[in-house]
């Protein structure tokens, strides 16, 4: 869509401007703009996996959010408030609410960033065939849902979800930037039991992708009906106070992000445990036989959850390698913590893309006498400012050698990020993963490896063996 000729985005920018330039004390302000359309399914079985659509929404929704900059009287601090405004209410008293709140809100100075000189590059954030007939699809989507499941046997697909989503996003600033893209976003859930049923176990699965290319539901669904049958079977692992486990993207997707924060600006500005260039990520002296970790930013990799042409300040997004070799490489400074810390913004914004390893997962699984996979985590937290996890194993398998493989679920996985990644080797396969970002989670997109085995930092709370 084009703002251009957008009604309310015209009022609010007008009076943002008036508003400005009538206050005193104003530094500046920040408009974020955007327009969302949605397809939501809800579906159900009747029988024979025969999938059938009994609900189906079409969603809008149009919002703008504005921040606004005002310093102290001595120039010392930045008061900030931002707030979403009503665009047919009385924009003006809205934007005096907002002013007074800001200086109720203060914090260290800093300026607002100016327009960049150079253009803003060419990227694929959105699937043009989403944007370009998102009913269409949505129902090509769904088709193949109701095909997929058709062919399933074992298992009972009880329910499934689908949303597509485009977004159009626009920003504009009082120091002149401007910036506008496209988005598109896609959520698949389902929820399966044993056949034939009733059963007191139930699996439910979610996923994000980003474009129709990525959404390899038949893949997914082929997954579900897996760990289904395997649930039925399941026993608690045994107590380990050093184990080796198997993970999966998911849970390395969530070490990765972690590990980022530490080594963002931010981190060391709040004086809590943070990553400099040059310090090693690991807590102890790196295993011989261990990878060593490579992550770096990239914000131009086509249709992932951040592949965006400019930072959330507006200024070019640029990538970097951020950990090479277990060695941090760089801090992720934006452009008002370059401010804070006295040091050069590089404006490192995108998607985390980790270097892959050499063995598959078979080789992976085969370098122990026991090896515990962890297919599902319950709820994977890790502390940003420990490095630490710890989560309820929902699914998993005791690899044991020459042995047939455990079906286990229960008892307590944790885990220290620091001490495992001085022993650790990734799988050579890559994979994508998404997560669209909302109220639990911050939007992320990963690049790397499908497994990693850890041999160190482990333990796992279970049963005690005789």
């Amino acid at each position: 869509m084009s703002w251009k000729n957008n009604v309310h985005l015209s009022a609010i920018t007008q009076a943002l401007s008036t508003f400005s330039s009538a206050t005193s004390n104003m530094h500046g302000w920040v408009l974020r703009a955007t327009a969302s359309e949605g397809r939501q399914s809800l579906m159900m079985s009747k029988r024979d996996n025969q999938i059938n659509v009994y609900q189906d929404r079409t969603v809008a929704e149009e919002s703008f959010q504005v921040e606004l900059y005002v310093p102290s009287a001595d120039g010392t601090q930045m008061g900030t408030a931002k707030g979403s405004l009503d665009p047919v209410a009385n924009i003006e008293n809205q934007l005096v609410t907002l002013h007074q709140n800001a200086q109720l809100a203060l914090n260290t100075y800093f300026e607002l960033p100016d327009k960049p000189d150079a253009p803003y590059a060419d990227v694929q954030a959105a699937d043009p065939d989403i944007v370009a007939d998102i009913d269409g699809a949505h129902q090509k989507l769904i088709e193949r849902v109701q095909h997929h499941c058709s062919t399933l046997t074992g298992a009972i697909v009880n329910s499934a979800e689908l949303f597509i989503n485009k977004h159009s996003k626009y920003m504009v600033s009082s120091k002149g930037i401007e910036t506008e893209q496209e988005t598109t976003d896609l959520y698949f859930e389902v929820a399966m039991e044993k056949a034939p049923g009733p059963n007191d176990q139930e699996v439910l699965k979610y996923w994000n992708f980003i474009g129709l290319k990525d959404a390899d539901i038949e893949t997914k669904l082929d997954s579900v009906v897996r760990e289904t049958l395997l649930t039925e079977k399941a026993t608690v692992p045994p107590m380990r106070d050093s184990a080796v486990i198997l993970v999966e993207s998911y849970a390395i997707s969530k070490i990765i992000a972690a590990l980022l924060a530490q080594a963002n600006g931010s981190a060391e500005y709040a004086k809590g445990p943070h990553f400099k260039a040059g310090q090693s990520i690991c807590s102890v002296e790196p295993d011989s036989e261990s990878d060593r970790l490579t992550v770096s930013i990239d914000p131009t990799v086509p249709q992932m959850a951040k592949t965006t042409a400019f930072t959330p300040d507006g200024l070019a997004a640029q990538g970097g390698v951020i950990i090479n070799e277990g060695i941090v490489a760089t801090q992720i400074i934006d452009a008002r913590m370059a401010q804070y810390l006295n040091t050069q913004a590089n404006n490192i914004y995108g998607n985390s893309v980790v270097a892959i390893g050499t063995a598959s997962k078979a080789e992976l699984l085969a370098q122990f006498d026991e090896v515990i996979e962890i297919l599902d985590f319950s709820s994977l937290l890790v502390n940003p400012s420990t490095l630490t996890w710890s989560s309820e194993i929902k699914l998993g398998l005791l690899h044991r050698k020459d042995k047939p493989a455990t079906v286990l679920k229960g008892g307590i996985a944790s885990g220290d990020v620091k001490a495992s990644l001085a022993s650790f080797k990734f799988s050579n396969e890559t994979v994508k993963r998404n997560t669209s970002g909302g109220y639990f989670e911050a939007a992320n997109g990963y690049v790397g490896p499908e497994h990693m085995l850890i041999w160190q930092g482990i333990s796992i709370a279970g049963l005690e063996e005789a």
